[in-house]
């Protein structure tokens, strides 16, 4: 369901359609269980900063809402609903410096005027100047209609560079969102003002815009306060577990998103859908049974029993210490992932060493315009890497020497015997198969 406190001018749509947010910081912890990670389930506040905010603002406004819903929490206790923790995370929204540049002229050229007309700017951005005229007569300011033609050209040599720097940024964010909710969390949406708004909306639209009760959508016009509390919680308490998504909370969790045109979707002149495809690959370290594979992959080919081809199905999608409990094919928005492994939660399964993360192409209709992000999240930290690729940056799959690595992931174990952080190791943009001292196969 998608309610509003209250709508929001939204201006930064016309300028921006298609952008979003950036990644977020967590927020405060679950509580803790007898499996290494937290308490499945539960409640995900995601908060969407206002326009030009800082990370500290962001944060505090953040808490506002926090302590609107329960109060300042003064003994470090874990806030819950209906029995089930509550956490809050930042995703947090900067406003790229090209944006920044063109609000500091903007602010110079109206001085005191911007105050009462700051949601003017967003839409000359994208390019409507109607209200300036009835602005410079009602307020008989000339700078209103001198600013017409001196600011546009500022406008059109900055505006394409703070989209490409959003829509990458925005791809990240839509992922974080997509795992929680994939991971049956029931998670709220909160914005403030146009920018966050925009970028709600677009996460809001990445999980299917859900209908079922179990994701909210709110929009706020003002920091949050103790009038919006019994709202707030109503709408919270009636949400519903996500049904039909069997993936899992894990230790570390690999999300591969990506994002479509809608008419790259649709059928062929053969009546077969078209297909915008890849594939997420995990290999695991060696597991201690032999008859166990440690290559979780799903490649849409024939059955083969060639450990080094994959080949694909339900069994190569079984690791011994994690799943990939999602797989899209890319023929629907419904179907166009996002791809899912999580590391298990159970200490009996999770293995210590290396986990290598790959990421093949299939099929794209329009490679130009679907962008491929992949994310690391961890049970305590969140999200901890994201990076988004060119359709062109990825290698078709081969085989499973050809591939190539953007990131690994190593887990150790602290010297009490508890695990400790995963460690995140990013590459620049991959590093080969032959580097990461995996087995080779006489292929």
């Amino acid at each position: 369901m998608k309610i509003k406190l209250k709508s929001k001018h939204n201006f930064l749509r016309h300028a921006l359609a298609g952008a979003a947010g950036l990644a977020m910081l967590a927020g405060t912890a679950t509580a803790a269980t007898t499996s290494i990670c937290d308490a499945a389930g539960g409640y995900v506040v995601a908060y969407y900063n206002d326009t030009l905010a800082l990370p500290d603002d962001a944060d505090a406004q953040r808490a506002a809402m926090r302590i609107a819903r329960h109060g300042r929490n003064t003994t470090g206790s874990v806030e819950t609903l209906n029995s089930e923790p509550v956490r809050y995370e930042s995703f947090y929204s900067l406003t790229p410096t090209q944006l920044q540049a063109l609000a500091s002229a903007y602010r110079s050229a109206l001085d005191g005027a911007l105050s009462a007309h700051w949601e003017y700017f967003w839409d000359f951005l994208g390019g409507d100047n109607s209200a300036w005229s009835t602005l410079a007569g009602r307020t008989g300011d000339s700078r209103f209609t001198a600013l017409t033609s001196s600011f546009a050209a500022q406008v059109t040599s900055q505006k394409a560079a703070s989209v490409s720097a959003l829509t990458t940024v925005g791809n990240t964010q839509k992922a974080r969102i997509q795992a929680l909710y994939t991971e049956r969390q029931k998670v709220t949406l909160a914005s403030l003002g146009s920018q966050g708004t925009l970028f709600a909306d677009q996460s809001f639209t990445a999980i299917g815009s859900p209908s079922n009760d179990s994701a909210l959508r709110l929009s706020l016009t003002s920091r949050p306060g103790t009038s919006d509390a019994t709202a707030l919680t109503e709408k919270m308490a009636a949400l519903k577990t996500p049904t039909g998504l069997h993936n899992n909370q894990g230790f570390f969790t690999a999300t591969l998103s990506w994002s479509v045109p809608s008419n790259a979707y649709g059928t062929d002149a053969n009546g077969n859908p078209l297909k915008n495809d890849f594939d997420l690959h995990v290999i695991e370290p060696t597991p201690p049974q032999t008859d166990n594979s440690s290559y979780v992959q799903w490649v849409h080919f024939s059955v083969t029993g060639d450990p080094g081809k994959g080949g694909g199905g339900d069994v190569s999608k079984q690791g011994y210490a994690g799943y990939l409990d999602k797989d899209g094919k890319g023929t629907s928005l419904a179907d166009s992932g996002p791809e899912h492994y999580y590391a298990s939660c159970d200490e009996s399964k999770l293995l210590p060493g290396t986990y290598w993360i790959a990421v093949t192409r299939v099929h794209a209709q329009i490679p130009s315009l679907t962008p491929i992000t992949l994310q690391i999240a961890t049970a305590k930290s969140g999200e901890v890497y994201s990076k988004t690729f060119a359709y062109d940056d990825l290698p078709e799959f081969i085989q499973q020497t050809r591939l190539t690595f953007p990131v690994k992931v190593v887990l150790t174990k602290n010297s009490d015997g508890s695990w400790a952080k995963p460690v995140v190791t990013p590459y620049a943009p991959f590093t080969s198969y032959e580097s990461t001292g995996l087995p080779t196969y006489a292929l």
